[in-house]
Formats: structure tokens, sequence, C-alpha cells
């Protein structure tokens, strides 16, 4: 049973990506070789890529088989046919078939809207790559440089002998060429064909020869190149794992006792150094009367017990009473107060 004209072989169940998820897709396909670097690219892939595009995406099937595809750069035609493997008994080449002639002359890219190259060849940040040997956790810079953009012209000839196998190549070129260009991959990198022109050499002027149709279309690839060679990595960080001995131990605060007995005036100034305990308990050496609490600094609270009773001034000791004071400060900051009063 014979299939629909209309029936596709190659149906694509998965959603078309657009817009930012698209250029992220494209970004992957570049770096999807296994490392963080991208392929480079050079004029032969750029060859072998197009070669590709004429022999699948404009793929002809002439009774029941596929137009062979020939690419010629610089041998002579006659030396080719001689030992191409398309030839019939009488070692004649047979038609249909599509030749590829890429021109020799590459010529400065147009893909770049008329701006120019940096003028030095620097490289450019691509990537940053966390490593660990162990000891040091680091960073290296992955870098590339700039692309240059080339110009690559492509002739793209059909030999046929039918009319209508010639307008099949048609159909297959514009529609490939509806949205005015068609994108390759060389080495996952994508660049835009360009159809210039379309032309016809089929010849003429003999009549009594067998009549053929050639019919020409040039191509330009514009793309650019990629030396991998140029491509360095660069250690950009490197952190040390240190280690600190931190001293555990606790200062105790300072307690300073002034007492005058010819003025009867006694002044306790206690100082917390940072880190200090907060607590501190001293005896008491003479009977007293504290009065005033002034000048603290640094100190957020402050409780004040005398044999485990809580004053605030005025407040009267005896001799051998405990007095213990707790108070509450920024652990990096040195705390102080001082109490004045008599002696009894």
């Amino acid at each position: 049973m014979a299939l629909p004209s209309n029936y596709k072989k190659n149906i694509s169940i998965l959603p078309k990506k657009f817009g930012p998820e698209q250029r992220e897709e494209l970004l992957n396909q570049i770096m999807d070789n296994g490392t963080y670097l991208p392929r480079g690219v050079m004029a032969e892939d750029l060859d072998s890529s197009f070669i590709e595009f004429i022999k699948k995406d404009l793929e002809i099937i002439i009774d029941g088989e596929k137009i062979p595809v020939i690419f010629l750069t610089l041998q002579r035609w006659m030396e080719f046919s001689r030992t191409w493997e398309f030839t019939d008994k009488h070692k004649d080449i047979k038609i249909p078939f599509i030749t590829i002639v890429r021109k020799p002359d590459i010529q400065p890219g147009t893909d770049q809207q008329g701006l120019w190259n940096t003028a030095t060849r620097l490289t450019y940040n691509y990537f940053q790559v966390p490593t660990f040997d162990g000891i040091r956790k680091g960073v290296d810079v992955y870098k590339i440089p700039q692309p240059t953009a080339i110009d690559l012209s492509y002739e793209v000839r059909i030999f046929c002998n039918k009319m209508r196998d010639l307008n099949k190549m048609q159909v297959k070129v514009h529609q490939a060429f509806r949205s005015r260009q068609f994108y390759i991959s060389p080495n996952g990198h994508p660049m835009p064909i360009v159809l210039d022109s379309i032309g016809d050499e089929s010849p003429i002027s003999d009549f009594e020869n067998r009549r053929f149709y050639v019919q020409l279309f040039d191509m330009r690839l514009q793309g650019y190149i990629l030396d991998s060679d140029e491509f360095q990595i660069i250690p950009a960080k490197n952190r040390s794992l240190l280690t600190y001995e931190i001293n555990n131990k606790i200062s105790k605060p300072i307690i300073r006792i002034k007492a005058e007995k010819d003025t009867s005036l006694i002044t306790y100034n206690l100082i917390f150094k940072p880190l200090s305990d907060t607590v501190f308990t001293t005896t008491a050496t003479f009977d007293m009367k504290f009065t005033t609490l002034v000048g603290l600094i640094n100190i957020t609270s402050l409780i004040i017990t005398v044999n485990n009773n809580i004053v605030t001034t005025p407040f009267i000791v005896s001799i051998g009473d405990e007095i213990t004071f707790t108070i509450t400060k920024p652990g990096q900051l040195e705390g102080r107060f001082t109490l004045n009063g008599n002696l009894l």
C-alpha cells in the first residue's frame, strides 16, 4: 500500500524552546563535550558541517536512491571523474548528482552587523570552576579569545536530466531558506547560511549532444573560527585552610579599692576586660556605706548582692560580708563602673 505524499517520517514530540530558554539550550550544546570549555572550530569544521547540511537537509531521492554529493576543492574535474565510484559500465559519470565547490578566498565576516573585533588578541572570562586539592580551595578561570568572523562562499550545483528532478532541488532549497537563513552547528556553534543567488548553467548551444540541466546555488556561510590552542586556564583564587588555637581561659575582673581614713571616703573601681568573667565576688574588709554608683561604661545591666540579698544604693556592708557583682556587657568590649561610699 502506497503512503500518501505528505506522510512524515520524523516527528519531534519535544516542544521547541524560544527566547532565553533557547539561548541557554544553544550554550549547553556548545559546552556539550565533557569539559568546561567550548569546542574549537576551524575552516575544515565549517566545510564538514556544510557538506552535512547538503547531504541531509537538501537530500534528494530519485527512483529510491539518494543523489550523490561531491565536494570539490582544487582537484581537476577530469581527474576526479576517472576515479569516481558513481559511474556506469562505460565509465561515464551517472546523472543526477550534486557538487559543492568552496571558493578559496575566505572573506571577513559579515555576521557582526558592521562591528569590528578588538585590536589585540585578548582573552575573556568564559567560566569559573571551583577546585580543591585536599588542602586548598580555589577557582580556575577558563578564558577564550574573541572568535574571528569569516564568510565562506560555496557553489552548489545539481546536474540532472529531468525538470522534475530539478524542481525537487528547487523546492528543498526554498524551503530551507524561507526564513532568510538556515542554521548549522559546527562543533556545537550555531552559524547561519544565507542563499545569495540562484543561477542556471544548463548548456544550450549544442543541440546534438545529450541535454541536461545544471542549476547553481550560491550560498554563504556566515561563521567564525575559534582556535582551541588559544584557550587558557588560569588559577584565580586559592584559600588555605587555617587553624586557630583559642585560649578558653576566662580572665577575672579587676577591682581597685581606695580608702581614705582621714576623710572616710572609699571607692570601689571594677574593670571587666573583654571576654572576662561577668560575675565577681569580694569580701568586705571594712564597715562601709555605699551611696552612689557612677561611671558605667559598656554595662547594660548590673546586679549587686550582699550575702545573696539583692541591694541597691545606698546600702551598708559589714566586715566579712560577701559582695557579688553580676553584669551584662558585649563580650568584645571592656566594661567598668565605680561605687562611692564612706567608712563607718
